[in-house]
């Protein structure tokens, strides 16, 4: 009966760490080296992807791709945008007329060029 209780004991040790490991990994998914920030958003007649960051920066580009959701539930590309700068700030946009009572999804992404010779890539989605 004691090794059961033992054996039970190291098994709920074992399940804790991994569940502890997994929060540790997502709550650093968010830094980047940066503090740079995207967000995307679809609007009724167009979308538009918008990037930033406040350190020293060499370029930004960003492109984002406009899904539509079909008869059969397949997402298909209806299209994108994208754009590139050098200053802190870039926004891509794409006309596009939406139609009421489908959906849509917007991935995007931009890369950021620092003046030290980092670089990172951002990505993100959102839908309506």
């Amino acid at each position: 009966m004691s090794k059961k209780r033992f054996l039970s004991s190291i098994l709920s040790v074992v399940m804790l760490l991994s569940l502890a490991c997994s929060a540790l990994a997502v709550g650093q998914s968010g830094r980047y080296i940066g503090n740079s920030t995207i967000n995307g958003s679809i609007y009724r007649t167009y979308y538009q992807v918008d990037a930033q960051t406040r350190t020293g920066i060499k370029s930004i580009s960003v492109s984002g791709t406009l899904y539509e959701k079909g008869t059969f539930g397949a997402w298909q590309r209806v299209s994108n945008c994208s754009n590139t700068s050098t200053t802190s700030n870039c926004m891509a946009s794409g006309n596009y007329n939406t139609k009421p009572g489908k959906s849509y999804k917007l991935e995007y992404s931009a890369t950021f060029n620092y003046s030290d010779g980092r670089s990172e890539t951002i990505t993100g989605s959102t839908s309506r």
